[in-house]
């Protein structure tokens, strides 16, 4: 029943240790912070219902995407124990909360639900879809074009619902900045050489050209479902604006920062983590800087970085 989390166990340190102090603290600054909003969240009725449900279903979601299920009930003894103990640890840090205030019962059927969860053996598939989606993104952007096959079906019913419920103040706003974190992992991956000279650009100008593509893609995304909610919440007008800004300037920075940090053909698991650390940091005010300040940082340190490669 332990081997998957001392596995993870494993997994988790190797990767604080190749993390900076900096980021360490800034990680549990926002676990603190996101305990505190879960604390809030269950002291009331109906948001305790709603967000135990959430918690279910998110663990529901990461069942049938996770490409891990087929080694685990293969290799691994006792396979259901050891991914229902995960979840149920996954889902501790938010949902202890419950358990000293009224809607205590709510966290006894969390645990029993989620031992549901490990039955799922089915994976989403994203195979022999969206294969001409090179009809909407150009050939040289093929992070949107392979990170769209691989996560539409979290990608579309998240625009969906951010569409449908376009009148709601807050509601919109955080659907499309979770659409922002879902193709944040499109920039973890590099391609090889052999495409980044393709073009034939100079650094500065593949990383200007990128930049220019990229935002056209986001403010497509972005701009018809905020001039919906301006309509509804004119109040919110300029509360939109700045989203739309900080949107456009996470892009930029997890474009420049895969740049800045590019070798070929490889992923770096520590770009995604500083990658989630600044999304999830701009719901903290104090950390709201950051998502501005960085794309000029990784900027100039992607176009040096790159003249190595591109020969300037």
């Amino acid at each position: 029943m332990t081997t998957l989390l001392n596995i993870r166990y494993i997994q988790i340190k190797r990767e604080l240790l190749d993390t900076a102090w900096l980021g360490i603290l800034i990680m549990l600054g926002i676990l603190v912070f996101l305990m505190t909003i879960a604390y809030v969240t269950v002291l009331k009725t109906p948001d305790v219902f709603y967000f135990t449900g959430s918690l279910f279903l998110g663990c529901v979601g990461l069942q049938f995407t996770r490409i891990d299920k087929s080694f685990i009930y293969t290799n691994i003894d006792k396979p259901h124990l050891n991914m229902y103990a995960e979840y149920v640890v996954l889902t501790l840090p938010f949902s202890i909360a419950m358990v000293s205030t009224s809607h205590w019962y709510c966290y006894p059927l969390l645990v029993i639900a989620l031992y549901l969860v490990p039955f799922i053996k089915q994976t989403f598939t994203t195979k022999g879809y969206f294969k001409k989606n090179s009809s909407f993104f150009p050939a040289s952007n093929f992070e949107w074009i392979s990170g769209f096959r691989k996560s539409y079906l979290v990608l579309i019913p998240l625009y969906l619902l951010a569409l449908g419920f376009c009148w709601f103040k807050v509601l919109p706003l955080f659907l499309l900045w979770f659409i922002t974190l879902v193709t944040s992992s499109f920039y973890t991956e590099s391609e090889s050489l052999h495409i980044l000279r393709a073009g034939g650009f100079s650094s500065k100008k593949l990383i200007q050209k990128k930049l220019i593509q990229h935002v056209s893609y986001m403010l497509i995304l972005n701009v018809p479902i905020l001039l919906i909610n301006t309509a509804f919440n004119l109040d919110y007008w300029l509360i939109n604006l700045l989203f739309l800004f900080l949107q456009l300037s996470l892009l930029c920075f997890v474009l420049c920062l895969k740049y800045s940090s590019y070798i070929p053909n490889h992923t770096s698991t520590a770009n995604s983590m500083l990658m989630t650390m600044v999304m999830i940091g701009t719901i903290i005010p104090f950390l709201l800087p950051l998502p501005f300040l960085l794309p000029i940082y990784h900027y100039r340190k992607a176009i040096h970085n790159l003249k190595f490669y591109l020969h300037d």
